[in-house]
C-alpha cells in the first residue's frame, strides 16, 4: 500500500451531516438571541460578559443573565469538537454522524432551557445530559473509525 487514500467517495446520505450541522448553527444563533434578550433584560452593559456576583445575588434578572450566557458560552467551548467529530464520522458513517450530532444539540436546547432559569443545578435536570449520547457516540465512532483506518494502512 502506498500510504495514500487513492479514491475517496462522499456517502450519499453526507447531506444528513449537513442538515445535522445547520442544527449546530441553529442552536448557537438560538441562544446567542436568548443571551442578548436577557442581558437588555438584566441591563448588564457592554463590554461587561457577566454580572458580578454581587449584582446577580442583589438581582435575579442578573441571575438569569449570567446563567443564560453561560449556557450559551458552554456550547460555544465545545461546538468546534462537535463539528470536528461529526465531520470525520460523517465521511465513513454519515447516518450515525448525524443522529449523534442532532441527538447533542437537542441535548443543548434541553440543557439550555433548563439552564436559563436562573438555577444552574437545572441545567442538569431538564434532560441536558441526554446530549452526552451523542457526544459518546461521535467520540467513540471517531476513534473506532480512525483507529480502523490508520490500522488498515498498515496491514
Amino acid at each position: 500500500m502506498s500510504g495514500t487514500l487513492s479514491s475517496f467517495a462522499i456517502p450519499a446520505a453526507f447531506p444528513l451531516v449537513g442538515l445535522s450541522l445547520v442544527a449546530t448553527a441553529t442552536l448557537t444563533f438560538w441562544q446567542g438571541l436568548l443571551v442578548s434578550a436577557a442581558r437588555k433584560e438584566a441591563g448588564v452593559h457592554y463590554p461587561n460578559l457577566y454580572a458580578t456576583d454581587a449584582e446577580a445575588k442583589a438581582d435575579k434578572k442578573k441571575l438569569v443573565y449570567n446563567c443564560t450566557q453561560r449556557a450559551h458560552a458552554n456550547t460555544l467551548e465545545n461546538v468546534t469538537t462537535i463539528v470536528t467529530l461529526t465531520i470525520f464520522l460523517g465521511l465513513y458513517h454519515p447516518k450515525v454522524a448525524a443522529a449523534s450530532n442532532f441527538i447533542w444539540v437537542v441535548g443543548r436546547v434541553l440543557y439550555t432551557l433548563g439552564y436559563k432559569t436562573g438555577d444552574p443545578a437545572t441545567r442538569n435536570k431538564t434532560g441536558g445530559p441526554f446530549g452526552y449520547i451523542g457526544l459518546l457516540t461521535l467520540f467513540f465512532g471517531t476513534i473506532y473509525t480512525a483507529g480502523t483506518k490508520a490500522y488498515h494502512l498498515y496491514v
